[in-house]
């Protein structure tokens, strides 16, 4: 999975708790470094980048016993992190630490460079390009900047002829597959021109456009196909709609299980490998064993059938064997030989073979040839037969101990498959989150259940999976609102009304706008459908609403954060209007529209909440849309 200039985008605010932390200990791997680095009043983080990827790890790797000398160099120059920030829109990471860089280009084939100012004294390795080289030694020259489409007062301007897909994943430097899922969000082709579009669909790209660049509203997820991971993202992926999904609070949590998941899977098929190896050849040797086990009975039963049948045989044989010696000792072997084939006697008839070299006579009997040994006793030759039988047996007897073991063995090492399976579970501990916490949520002062969605996929979800008869359903009046459901609803007072109202106009773009204030209508499930008029479009997550609406009239924004206590001694935080939450929670802060970053805010809440050990980021992603001020 390649990170992308937006996932670098998601990641910053992340990133940015490192800010004056302190390097302790520096890894690095092939083309993958491990930063650890610990930030005072919070545990220490580990940041792990490679030439495709950057993401904080909660996951602990093997370490190379002797470092590389560009990983001596890092432990040697880097201490404070001063800053860490993306460059422009480019996959370009860059922490500074007093007069040192650490630049970590994360595009082509990557490169990590170590600079003193901005003369370069380590680099992962060397390049030279038309434009700039990466050499020790040398000053450091950036690649030339990609567009940021953050910049840019209209994102289709900067969209040339050819292909939309190509467009937006080169002009825009989004990729191709967040290229891809803008065009399936907005159901266009991405064969398609921007010059075939008509005006609807160009403001219905434009809109999908800056909404996957909307970095406050992210829900972070892992996408997997069956126990294999696909693709993390901070947001839902349309290609991916039919896989599996794991979702996460923090984008780097996402990709960290990717990675990890990965490296969990090749470690398991590098251990079935191994152990199928060995069971194949234990397998091997088993058959091996039975095999032989089968030629020692056959050998033993056919050696007892040939010492029985000379004794079934006994004049017969004893006659052929005194005709065959006194004829050898007269004529000698070869003449013996010449009278057998040219005799017509029921003695020449019997012989089939005489073998000088080892002194037999080999005799076709009615139930097969035998082989009598001349100048030695018939009951010499069967006691031959009997000992070789013997000795068959014998051996069978010592073949069944060994083949015993080796289905012991066997047996063991399936054991061990089973085993190896079990430690394959996940085991994390983590607390399970209810169902409800994938959405933005509270409890009314009345103490019903309000959600919100966060973004078109969840709006979606809410009304299509959870609202149910006997609910109510609330959205501002305009373009782009979240829905709001209200549990049982139609049971529901004034007050919870009241603040239904208020959260579908907090968590909007009012809130993120400043305005303050917007009407809001609510009106019964079976009223809103996703089914438009001919003509009508609808982007995911929209739908239609039939018949009267009642309508709430100027409704305020209204927003207050505060500890919830989702289970014993464990909270959780928890942003709705002020009514509710001063219900709900032990503490609470007021907010309102303002300037501050959500991650500024979130830590200012953060220290407020400081005894009930919050989240910071289950915070950030728990506050409206956009800048938050908390009210004294």
């Amino acid at each position: 999975m390649e990170l992308t200039s937006l996932d670098l985008s998601i990641l910053m605010d992340e990133f940015s708790q490192l800010e004056g932390g302190h390097v302790q200990k520096v890894y690095q791997r092939g083309e993958e470094l491990s930063l650890e680095i610990y930030v005072p009043g919070d545990e220490k983080k580990r940041l792990v980048v490679g030439t495709d990827r950057a993401f904080l790890s909660d996951y602990k790797r093997d370490n190379p016993t002797r470092p590389p000398g560009f990983c001596m160099e890092l432990r040697k120059h880097l201490g404070r992190v001063d800053s860490i920030t993306q460059r422009g829109f480019d996959r370009v990471l860059e922490i500074e630490s007093g007069e040192n860089r650490l630049i970590l280009e994360m595009f082509g084939k990557g490169n990590f460079i170590l600079t003193d100012g901005d003369r370069i004294i380590g680099a992962l390795r060397e390049e030279d390009w038309a434009d700039r080289e990466i050499r020790v030694g040398q000053d450091y020259v950036y690649p030339e900047p990609t567009t940021d489409p953050r910049e840019i007062d209209d994102v289709l301007e900067q969209i040339r002829g050819g292909e939309l897909v190509r467009q937006i994943a080169s002009e825009l430097s989004f990729g191709g597959t967040y290229a891809e899922e803008v065009l399936a969000r907005t159901r266009l082709d991405k064969h398609q021109g921007l010059e075939d579009l008509s005006r609807e669909q160009r403001e219905s790209l434009r809109s999908e456009i800056e909404s996957l660049m909307d970095t406050s509203e992210i829900n972070p997820r892992l996408y997997l196909d069956g126990e294999d991971p696909v693709r993390s993202s901070p947001f839902h992926l349309e290609k991916y709609a039919e896989n599996s999904v794991r979702e996460f609070e923090k984008f780097s949590e996402a990709i960290d299980r990717f990675y990890y998941l990965n490296k969990q899977l090749e470690e398991k098929r590098k251990r079935e490998e191994a152990y199928q190896e060995k069971k194949e050849g234990i397998e091997r040797q088993k058959r091996q064993q039975e095999m032989k086990i089968r030629g020692l009975r056959e050998s033993s039963e056919q050696n007892r059938e040939k010492a029985e049948r000379i004794y079934e045989n006994y004049q017969k044989l004893q006659q052929v064997k005194r005709q065959l010696e006194n004829s050898i000792d007269e004529v000698g072997w070869d003449r013996t030989r010449e009278k057998i084939q040219e005799s017509d006697s029921e003695a020449s008839e019997l012989v089939n073979d005489l073998n000088e070299q080892e002194g037999f006579v080999s005799v076709d009997l009615k139930d097969g040839s035998l082989k009598v040994y001349l100048y030695e006793d018939l009951e010499a030759t069967a006691s031959r037969f009997y000992d070789k039988a013997k000795e068959s047996e014998d051996k069978i007897e010592s073949a069944k101990e060994a083949l015993e073991d080796t289905e012991k063995e066997l047996e063991e090492l399936e054991k061990q498959e089973i085993e190896v399976e079990e430690v394959m579970d996940d085991k994390s501990g983590k607390r399970s989150k209810e169902w409800f916490e994938k959405y933005r949520w509270f409890r009314s002062s009345e103490d019903f259940l309000v959600l919100a969605g966060r973004d078109a996929q969840t709006n979606d979800m809410l009304v299509k999976k959870h609202m149910e008869p006997g609910d109510l359903y609330f959205h501002a009046d305009f373009d782009g609102a979240p829905s709001v459901v209200v549990k049982d609803g139609q049971d529901c007072g004034e007050a919870t009304r009241k603040e239904a109202a208020a959260a579908a106009v907090t968590f909007s773009k009012t809130w993120k706008a400043g305005i303050g204030a917007d009407d809001v209508y609510y009106v019964d499930p079976d009223q809103v459908t996703e089914n438009p008029e001919s003509g009508e479009y609808l982007a995911k997550g929209a739908f239609v609403v039939r018949g009267d609406r009642e309508y709430m009239r100027n409704v305020s924004v209204d927003a207050a954060a505060g500890p919830y206590e989702i289970q014993e001694d464990v909270y959780i935080p928890v942003v709705g209007p002020s009514e509710a939450i001063s219900s709900l929670c032990p503490d609470y802060l007021e907010l309102k529209p303002g300037h501050q970053k959500k991650s500024e805010a979130a830590k200012k809440v953060n220290r407020a909440f400081s005894d009930y050990d919050l989240d910071l980021d289950y915070i950030v992603r728990a506050l409206p849309p956009g800048g938050s001020e908390i009210l004294e």
